[in-house]
């Protein structure tokens, strides 16, 4: 388990196809140093376990199934990544409850940085619109939690689905800019979306409940 605030971001140094998927190398600054071989580290969102390590750099591999569902196998050496260890007793839960289990991906639709009403000056602040399948419409909420390429953030604003996609948007401030590969994305890029898990929970329950369902209409 995670908790969607990055602590710095990696650079792949390799990729390389075996039969499970890839295999990634990543070399990182601090995370590298306290991972062990079968530690949980989240890339990109996406959660994988730890190969094998030295002090600079650190092995993964991506199965096929994960492949499938994410951008990992999009990575090419050379590619900034997102980095999380994983959540353990003593640390700050500064964002929500990630997994690292990919509900899907989605399309960044538009990057703009937003201007001072007054002066019309740029801001720090920057904007980012992404296209989601409609069938995850239920899950996200407004001001809700969600993760994107591992990084939590607030709903901003949710349009209705219009055809087979609805979009959000998501503000991104200056030091999640700056330290996230979010500096790095640009419209048409793909990103990893986990969905809250305690909104995915409720609904469950209420959708599969025959008393429920007469009380509630989805």
């Amino acid at each position: 388990m995670f908790t969607g605030i990055v602590e710095e971001t990696g650079i792949i140094t390799s990729k390389k196809k075996v039969n499970e998927g890839y295999r990634f190398r990543v070399k990182s600054k601090t995370i590298a140093k306290n991972l062990a071989k079968s530690d949980s580290v989240c890339i990109n969102g996406v959660c994988h376990t730890v190969s094998s390590k030295s002090k600079s750099e650190f092995e993964f591999t991506s199965i096929h199934e994960t492949l499938k569902k994410t951008n990992i196998g999009k990575l090419n050496i050379g590619n900034e990544v997102n980095l999380e260890s994983s959540l353990t007793p003593t640390k700050k839960l500064g964002g929500h409850f990630v997994f690292g289990h990919i509900d899907d991906t989605g399309i960044v639709t538009s990057v703009k940085q937003i201007t001072r009403r007054r002066r019309a000056k740029k801001s720090d602040n920057w904007e980012y619109r992404i296209k989601i399948n409609k069938k995850h419409y239920p899950f996200v909420i407004y001001v809700g939690s969600i993760a994107v390429n591992g990084v939590s953030l607030t709903v901003a604003e949710i349009k209705k689905p219009k055809g087979n996609y609805f979009e959000i948007m998501v503000a991104i401030i200056p030091y999640t800019y700056n330290y996230t590969t979010f500096k790095n994305l640009k419209a048409g890029h793909r990103v990893n979306l986990e969905f809250d898990f305690l909104g995915k929970y409720v609904l469950n329950i209420l959708t599969q409940s025959p008393r429920l369902k007469k009380l509630i209409k989805f």
